[in-house]
């Protein structure tokens, strides 16, 4: 008879299916690239077809000997995806790192007033999507402009005036402050209720050390666990934010390189070889975002905790 503890996965198990899950990744990234190939008209009408991406995919994959799958033309001019990428990657991961930093240090460090007030705020701000956020800060940017004579950002990005604008910043701020300020909360009510706070406490332990040390310990690792969620949210809105704000971000790169007809023939000059790649760069960029965030967490819990 197979008990409920039996029937549970072991280690070695969920190992398993984790390696295949990350195995099985770069394949979902070839399929959902060969998507657009998969429609097509015969006789004014829709079609599926599925010869195209077939070709797409196992030409993607033969190119990978010669390097002709990071070959790209944008223009007249062709590219390799090597020499341009690095940079839009970066600008990408940049706004993480600091969207991600900033929002999740606020969240950690709103208490009393403050946090009520935040509460409020929040609770309002995500009533509203980002795509109408973002129009809102573009609108209200040239609004105030016209009354006040005060720009509070660029509306676009400029290749003169630096690649990180404060708009889009702000933007991407908003769901990791909001996460990190409610796990924070709740998080912190529950480890006030511990043993082991109470404990503390009564030993004589101050309720500044106690909340730094033992419930710092407790909202760190609830973050950290949270990770890969708050991670893929960010990705998906940075997408948004790279388009409404023109950011030389490597999402953005896929909208004007990969799909770079302005006309309605435009999926004609649909390069699958450079979509495949860049949305695998988007897998490495998530990757990049996790680990940079884990290891800072990880310092942040050992600064509060006083652990080595």
């Amino acid at each position: 008879m197979v008990t409920q503890d039996n029937a549970r996965p072991g280690p070695r198990t969920a190992g398993v299916a984790r390696v295949l899950a990350i195995a099985s990744a770069p394949a979902a990234a070839l399929l959902v690239a060969a998507i657009p190939l998969l429609f097509g008209r015969i006789d004014d009408k829709p079609v599926l077809t599925l010869g195209p991406a077939i070709a797409a995919v196992s030409g993607w994959l033969r190119g990978l000997a010669d390097g002709s799958s990071f070959v790209y033309v944008y223009g007249t001019t062709k590219w390799n995806f090597f020499d341009t990428a690095p940079t839009y990657f970066m600008v990408s991961f940049a706004y993480v790192a600091l969207a991600g930093s900033i929002g999740t240090t606020l969240g950690l460090c709103l208490r009393g007033r403050a946090a009520r007030v935040a509460s409020s705020v929040l609770g309002t701000l995500y009533a509203v999507p980002d795509f109408i956020m973002a129009i809102i800060l573009q609108m209200a940017t040239l609004l105030t402009l016209d009354l006040a004579g005060f720009k509070l950002g660029k509306i676009s990005y400029d290749p003169a005036g630096g690649h990180i604008l404060a708009l889009p910043l702000a933007l991407l701020t908003l769901y990791p402050l909001a996460f990190a300020f409610r796990t924070a909360l709740r998080k912190s009510v529950e480890a006030e209720r511990e043993p082991f706070a109470v404990f503390a406490l009564a030993k004589g332990l101050s309720a500044r050390t106690v909340r730094v040390r033992h419930v710092g310990a407790a909202v760190i690792p609830a973050i950290a666990y949270e990770l890969p969620t708050l991670l893929g949210i960010m990705q998906a809105n940075l997408f948004m934010a790279e388009y409404v704000f023109s950011l030389p971000g490597i999402t953005r790169f896929l909208f004007q390189a990969a799909f770079s007809g302005r006309q309605p023939g435009w999926i004609e000059r649909y390069q699958y070889s450079l979509a495949a790649t860049i949305l695998l760069g988007l897998m490495i960029l998530y990757l990049a975002a996790w680990c940079f965030f884990r290891l800072a967490l990880s310092l942040v819990r050992r600064a509060l905790t006083g652990e080595r």
